[in-house]
């Protein structure tokens, strides 16, 4: 690994880690230098984002200075040896990996982009492909100890889950080396799926777009990265966008 001189170690060679205090958004940070020709796994992490957003138009991310690891990585497509839709899941992998590794708990993947921990959500991902660049964003609440009443039910951090303080630095680190991992992991999917949340439970996906919902049993996720839920009737589908929640 080659130490930036954000002094986080980026497991891409040359790919330079660059810490801004505030920035409008990660993703846009992130997208210029794309532009502007920079190497896979550049990355851009801030302390605070105005405008910070969730996959689900219309949601932000709300996090105080420094309390959470908000970033993304710049990745080419040409460097991507699989197809698209998988990036958000292995994305999540990684992000599970480097979690449980600096935290020490265990955590759920929630298709397609949240990491969960007693049912709360701890942390989101965000993947854009723009021309002929991806982008990997990812939020994770770190040293939160409360949250307003609004989110208190819904949302945790790693010190609340853990009773670990872990620096955003330290964990961007972990982040990095396992998402290099994941990328080219062939098993990326047996990871995925011993993490899956509510995997054997019934729950409904809205239907993104559509206001239309199906209900079943959530089964897996194929390789494609769709959702295979299987309904009452028997009838299996493969679901390419939607959010869960708890079934009947």
């Amino acid at each position: 690994m080659q130490t930036s001189s954000a002094g986080c170690a980026n497991p891409w060679q040359d790919a330079p880690v660059i810490v801004k205090e505030r920035v409008t958004s990660t993703m846009e940070e992130a997208l210029a230098l794309a532009r502007s020709g920079c190497p896979t796994g550049t990355v851009v992490v801030s302390g605070f984002q105005e405008e910070g957003r969730g996959r689900v138009p219309g949601r932000k991310w709300h996090s105080a200075p420094w309390e959470s690891l908000l970033a993304t990585v710049v990745v080419k497509r040409t460097d991507i040896g699989f197809p698209l839709p998988q990036l958000p899941l292995r994305a999540g992998v990684a992000a599970a990996i480097a979690v449980e590794s600096c935290a020490g708990v265990k955590v759920q993947i929630k298709w397609p982009n949240d990491l969960m921990h007693g049912g709360r959500k701890l942390a989101g991902l965000l993947c854009e492909a723009r021309g002929e660049w991806a982008l990997v964003g990812l939020g994770v609440n770190c040293t939160q100890s409360e949250f307003p009443p609004e989110l208190a039910g819904s949302a945790c951090s790693l010190l609340q889950a853990s009773g670990r303080a872990v620096p955003v630095l330290t964990l961007l680190e972990s982040v990095l080396g396992a998402l290099k991992a994941t990328l080219a992991d062939e098993g990326w999917r047996r990871q995925l799926l011993r993490r899956l949340y509510g995997r054997g439970a019934v729950v409904v996906v809205d239907l993104l777009g559509s206001g239309l919902s199906v209900e079943g049993m959530l089964q897996e996720v194929d390789e494609a990265g769709q959702l295979v839920l299987r309904r009452v009737d028997g009838q299996v589908l493969h679901i390419a966008q939607g959010e869960i929640r708890p079934g009947r």
